[in-house]
């Protein structure tokens, strides 16, 4: 019954993936001619690049920005819709469609409403202002214009998961809390985090791995500028390989944001297993 689904991993996930770890450890590139090993020097060459620690730290800023925001928005969208009206699954399936664009479409949508023409400028016309430089090529708010496209795009899918969730919470436990006078804040952290906590971690988990591969939304936005304002490391791995060439470096970059993941698993393993002892 697994020999189906083998058919699938096995050439198209397993095979190359651990063929690029291999090559992580030697020279190789595509068309070279000779290959040799090389070790983790190209691990240590990508962890003292200076522009791959940036990468990363830009990494960070999406990590504690974007992530909290999303689950945050994607639970005021999933609460607004608990309850049953009339239009409610239209709104529902509407939730998915930031998500469902391709992130390359999504980068060029963006860079067009952010400049010249834009939603911006449009905004300021109306408020009889002059025209203002589009964000993404600002120093100081080209990072914070990415990261809010990536909350719009995901904070929706957020509260699609989320909702089932919510709406799992027995009414009578509503009801009680009604009864019993307590504030809305209180009934979300006593009544409804306890329900919600496990999967909480899990759509967190799955955003989270998501933007440690963001790279084709910020390409098509502003190609990690201005300067390396909007770098990060799945995008400077894809310009080592394909720009500049650098195919061992970018394997070894790659796989660092590879492990970086599997630090973030192994998180949620543990996280998750202390769930399950609480229960």
């Amino acid at each position: 019954m697994l020999a189906p689904l083998a058919a699938l991993l096995v050439p198209f996930l397993f095979w190359p993936a651990g063929f690029g770890l291999l090559s992580s450890f030697t020279s190789y590139a595509p068309a070279q001619r000779q290959v040799r090993f090389t070790g983790l020097h190209n691990y240590a060459a990508a962890l003292e690049n200076p522009d791959l620690r940036l990468a990363f730290r830009h990494l960070g800023v999406f990590l504690v920005t974007a992530v909290p925001a999303e689950l945050a928005l994607g639970f005021v969208l999933a609460y607004m819709l608990r309850e049953p009206f009339r239009g409610r699954g239209l709104v529902r399936v509407c939730l998915l469609v930031p998500w469902l664009l391709s992130p390359i479409a999504t980068g060029v949508m963006w860079h067009f409403l952010f400049g010249r023409a834009g939603v911006l400028d449009w905004n300021l016309a109306w408020l009889r202002l002059p025209p203002a430089p589009s964000p993404l090529s600002l120093p100081g708010a080209a990072l914070g214009a990415i990261i809010a496209t990536e909350i719009w795009r995901k904070a929706p899918l957020a509260g699609f998961l989320l909702l089932p969730g919510l709406a799992a919470v027995p009414s009578e436990h509503w009801e009680q809390a009604v009864l019993d006078g307590i504030p809305l804040a209180a009934q979300l952290r006593h009544v409804v985090l306890p329900w919600l906590r496990p999967l909480l971690l899990t759509i967190a988990l799955l955003l989270i791995g998501d933007t440690l591969g963001t790279f084709d939304s910020i390409l098509m936005m502003t190609g990690g500028g201005p300067g390396s304002e909007t770098l990060t490391p799945a995008l400077y791995s894809f310009q080592q390989a394909f720009k500049a060439y650098n195919w061992p470096f970018a394997v070894a970059a790659s796989w660092l944001i590879v492990a970086a993941m599997l630090l973030v698993g192994l998180g949620y393993i543990t996280l998750a297993g202390r769930e399950e002892d609480l229960r």
